[in-house]
């Protein structure tokens, strides 16, 4: 099969994944112009919370359509938990190794986990939750898991997965050799995942885990924070 068979197929879905990535963007910098207008922070949290929603039903509507996600009563059954779990934990491993190599180069975080950290203590918890539970997960995975592999590398899918790898990887803007760890190795075992398995509700499932933890880590720590100045 040609790769430049299907031309015009291919420059529609490239068009579709750059109208994606400005959708996915559009939650983020709506909270971050509230938060420059000082707007109360009741309604920024109510238009970052519809707009989050109308950005979520997009993607998974599109990618209804498209047959990336096929909705069914039970999206995820039982025996798909274990592969979940080690997913997860996989990733954990590889954000320990991560985080004791920032140690080591006298680093705390990466640049990227600062700006969610910076987030979460600036903005409502709900804007939040939004934002890195839900707009995330979904989103980047139906982008990087979804239409680059299967869509836009249709024929070619284990070379759109190493570009949807490498997408995911950039987008979380690693800047030195253990935040390029950490983001890649999470990057290589969502995509494994997806790809074993043919169903993109499994790495958003292990994205969605992973960012819940997370959130709620963190949620935690600012409220101590907050409350106690621990």
């Amino acid at each position: 099969m040609n790769f430049f068979k299907d031309f015009r197929k291919r420059l529609a879905w490239f068009g579709i994944l750059l109208v994606a990535i400005f959708l996915s963007q559009i939650p983020m910098q709506t909270l971050a112009l509230l938060a420059l207008s000082q707007i109360d922070p009741i309604w920024s949290t109510l238009i970052v919370a519809l707009i989050s929603i109308l950005v979520i039903a997009i993607f998974l509507f599109g990618a209804h359509k498209s047959k990336l996600l096929v909705f069914k009563p039970k999206l995820l059954a039982i025996n798909d938990v274990p592969r979940i779990v080690l997913s997860y934990l996989t990733i954990f491993v590889g954000n320990l190794v991560g985080g004791i190599w920032l140690q080591l180069i006298k680093q705390t975080t990466t640049s990227n986990q600062q700006v969610i950290n910076n987030l979460i203590s600036e903005s409502s918890l709900i804007s939040s939750f939004f934002l890195i539970v839900l707009i995330a997960p979904i989103c980047e995975e139906i982008i990087c898991r979804g239409i680059i592999p299967t869509k836009l590398f249709q024929g070619y899918e284990k070379f759109g997965y190493v570009i949807g790898w490498l997408i995911f990887l950039l987008a979380h803007r690693p800047s030195n050799l253990p935040s390029f760890l950490i983001y890649g190795w999470m990057s290589a075992v969502l995509t494994w995942t997806a790809y074993r398995t043919r169903r993109l509700e499994m790495s958003i499932s292990v994205h969605m885990l992973l960012n819940s933890i997370s959130f709620i880590l963190l949620a935690l720590f600012t409220i101590f924070m907050k409350n106690f100045g621990i």
